[in-house]
């Protein structure tokens, strides 16, 4: 295959430049500013495209076995493969059972089937609960097959318990042992719990609703910083195993990286702030909520020096019935993320310039996949990478729709966004996943999707 004329985004440069692409297989194997078709070699006219490397979400809630009814690894990759997303990373915290040993993994690849259309990877779980079978053997036991382990200061849920500050050090310390990042859900329950029984009863004693103010209020910024304090200091001497999701507290952020440990952000933190729950309600509701204004506009900044290290999705959809259960504290939190990732960041950040192209394509690809050993074949467009392309029409424009996103999960907070951009075509390992003009010629809006389940192929740390 030759992808011929399109402006390409390439590794070290600060500008897009016209370049062919020749796919041969599953790699890009040829680039020049011209490359002429073989007898019989398909060709992609990318004329007045943009091409980027396909995105990188690390960062995903794809919720199988357990928890179907939210999201599946079918929906979720159909929503990523959309969005211009080629690989995710899935949290092994919400399917029953966690990925919290192997047996457990095995029996969530079994679940999982041959379902997904983009190519993936998962993470191990450290649950409090579990810790010392983790340590003995459990994280050991994992590490061949995922690209990370991941635990909680603060948890709701049984099945994956927060891990205390002291078993926290020790779970730094295996995963520097077994070279894989350790990622915290940095919240500390110290500030959370007790912040979040006086917002309850602050609401009871005034004899009202609970409000989003009262939601915001029970993890408020200093939860975020405190947390990442305390785990900057019990990581100390393996402050690069350590890695902080989903920051939405600029000071956090600059406290991490600092100490030499890596976070990330994102779309929300960096679109909205808390202001905006009287607008959007339960649609923006993620743990952590989106902090004061201002937060966002300094995020951005981090982003773009490379402070904060990419962002990802968070992607954790929820039916309504979940999602708008009539109060604060007992609406779902979460948002189906993975299909906005790529087209926000694009228009409101490469386009809108707050990001450089280097710093937008370590946001979306790059970034990721150094961090969880992708890069050996992931996150560039360079001569023997996988062939993970996004071709992107710029003069054309992306309205959000909850119910055009392919999740399972249709309440966003981006719902009637109009985003700059419009992806025309999203290719992994040189295949077509998504293809703009099949979905243009069907009703269905599922019909972009032009490969069939399964196709998509788990990735394991050092992949080549």
């Amino acid at each position: 295959m030759l992808i011929k004329g399109g402006l390409c985004a390439l590794p070290g440069s600060e500008r897009l430049e016209r370049r062919d692409l020749r796919v041969s297989g599953e790699r890009i194997v040829a680039i020049a500013p011209v490359i002429e078709p073989e007898p019989g070699e398909d060709v992609v006219d990318a004329s007045g495209l943009e091409v980027f490397p396909g995105a990188i979400d690390p960062h995903v809630h794809f919720d199988e076995p357990g928890f179907t009814h939210r999201e599946d690894f079918h929906h979720g990759t159909m929503a990523a493969a959309r969005g211009g997303v080629t690989a995710v990373i899935d949290m092994p915290c919400t399917s029953l059972p966690p990925v919290t040993s192997a047996a457990n993994l095995r029996e969530k690849l079994a679940a999982m089937g041959g379902k997904a259309v983009v190519d993936f990877a998962l993470y191990g779980g450290v649950s409090g609960h579990l810790v010392e079978e983790a340590l003995a053997r459990d994280m050991e036991a994992l590490a061949p097959d995922v690209v990370g382990f991941k635990c909680y200061f603060v948890s709701g849920m049984d099945t994956f318990t927060a891990v205390n500050h002291y078993d926290f050090g020790r779970a730094v310390a295996k995963a520097a042992e077994l070279g894989r990042p350790l990622l915290l859900h940095a919240e500390d329950a110290g500030v959370v719990l007790p912040a979040t029984a006086a917002m309850k009863a602050r609401s009871a004693a005034e004899g009202r609703e609970p409000s989003w103010a009262d939601y915001v209020g029970s993890r408020p910024e200093s939860a975020e910083t405190v947390a990442a304090a305390a785990a900057v200091a019990l990581a100390r001497g393996r402050e690069r195993t350590l890695h902080i999701v989903h920051v939405g507290t600029a000071e956090a952020a600059e406290a991490v990286a600092a100490a030499g440990a890596s976070c990330e952000t994102c779309p929300h933190y960096l679109a909205f702030s808390s202001d905006d729950f009287a607008d959007k309600g339960s649609s923006l509701k993620t743990a952590p909520p989106v902090k004061a204004p201002g937060q966002a506009d300094r995020l951005w900044k981090l982003l773009d020096s490379g402070v904060v290290s990419y962002v990802t999705s968070d992607h954790a959809p929820a039916p309504a019935a979940e999602k708008r259960t009539g109060s604060a504290w007992t609406d779902y939190g979460g948002i189906p993320g993975t299909g906005t990732l790529f087209p926000y960041l694009y228009s409101e950040g490469l386009k809108a310039g707050r990001l450089g192209l280097g710093a937008f394509l370590r946001a979306t690809s790059g970034g990721a996949a150094a961090r969880f050993g992708l890069s050996g074949a992931k996150g560039a467009i360079a001569v023997g990478m996988d062939a993970d392309l996004v071709l992107v029409d710029p003069a054309g424009a992306y309205v959000v729709r909850g119910d055009e996103l392919l999740s399972k999960g249709s309440i966003t907070p981006f719902e009637g966004m109009r985003l700059r951009g419009s992806i025309r075509l999203t290719m992994v390992r040189g295949r077509a996943v998504w293809d703009a003009d099949a979905r243009e010629r069907s009703v269905d809006p599922a019909a972009g999707v032009v490969v069939e389940a399964g196709y998509g192929k788990q990735l394991r740390w050092g992949y080549r």
